[in-house]
């Protein structure tokens, strides 16, 4: 046994194992409370607005864009995922009571998660963060949709509205940058999922759930303009993603070029030095001939 076993031995296993307590636990703990949040989201009665058919628009929606994001050209010629199915879960916060929010979170989480083969103990803390982190508020902060529903609220009221959604928003960013934190340890970034992509999709998320929120409210029919939002925004990031392909290999096209004429040289001088050697020793040639 060397240094790398005593070391295994000594310090880096009881570090490991520390480290997947530590998981367990965080994750084992937010199951819970997602539990307890979605049991006392079942037995909220403070509303009798039938919203249930507006949830299912929802959930099929985030789930839709949770299995078909946006493909975005990144840095080092990769493809970043935009999710915008948050959108539809902090409108849902205002528009649906906490019941059917919970509905539509997990159908959304559940369904994208086995259609993109993601592992089950993900599922679990994906499903468990979206639930502490919007249908937690809506409950606190009793939220949802009322008889005395107006078309136009306070500049106070839609102020505090925003401000809820967007603790929402920091709420969940938290509990991934924990969890982040927990599975890479040193290795996390230094903003965990404050930065990044990830960031940039949960502003998008905010601001389009902005427009859903006010045009529900005015009529639901409206949300048609929400869906026409979206089949724009998708057709442009597609055009977007080939043009931009498209310049990467007109921009690689001398480089390999000028690979593949490197290659034509070395095998014709292999091939010369090859003639020449055989001219040479022709004794070689009639031993491979014979």
């Amino acid at each position: 046994m060397g240094p790398e076993a005593d070391r295994f031995q000594g310090g880096a296993k009881p570090l490991i194992s520390g480290r997947y307590i530590q998981i367990v636990l965080f994750r084992l703990a937010l199951a819970v409370t997602a539990l307890l949040v979605a049991a006392r989201a079942g037995h909220e009665q403070k509303s009798t607005l039938p919203a249930w058919p507006l949830a299912a628009l929802f959930a099929a929606t985030a789930a839709a864009l949770a299995i078909w994001p946006l493909l975005v050209p990144g840095r080092n010629r990769s493809l970043v995922t935009y999710t915008l199915s948050s959108a539809f879960f902090i409108a849902g916060m205002f528009l649906l009571p906490p019941a059917a929010l919970t509905a539509v979170i997990c159908f959304a989480v559940i369904l994208s998660d086995l259609f993109r083969g993601v592992r089950s103990y993900r599922i679990v803390f994906n499903l468990s963060a979206s639930l502490v982190a919007y249908v937690a508020p809506a409950l606190l902060f009793s939220l949802g949709p009322r008889q005395s529903e107006i078309m136009f609220h306070p500049a106070a009221r839609a102020g505090l509205e925003l401000m809820i959604a967007a603790s929402s928003v920091l709420l969940y960013l938290l509990l991934r940058s924990v969890a982040l934190r927990l599975e890479h340890g040193a290795d996390t970034p230094r903003w965990g999922a404050f930065e990044g992509p990830t960031l940039v999709e949960s502003i998008y998320g905010l601001v389009l759930s902005v427009s859903i929120l006010v045009l529900t409210r005015i009529h639901p029919a409206l949300l048609a303009i929400v869906y026409v939002e979206l089949m724009i925004t998708a057709w442009f990031v597609r055009r977007f993603r080939m043009v931009v392909v498209e310049l990467r290999r007109e921009a690689d096209g001398p480089r390999r070029r000028l690979k593949q004429l490197g290659t034509r040289a070395t095998d014709a001088k292999q091939q010369a030095e090859a003639e020449k050697e055989e001219s040479r020793y022709p004794w070689r040639r009639a031993r491979k001939s014979g």
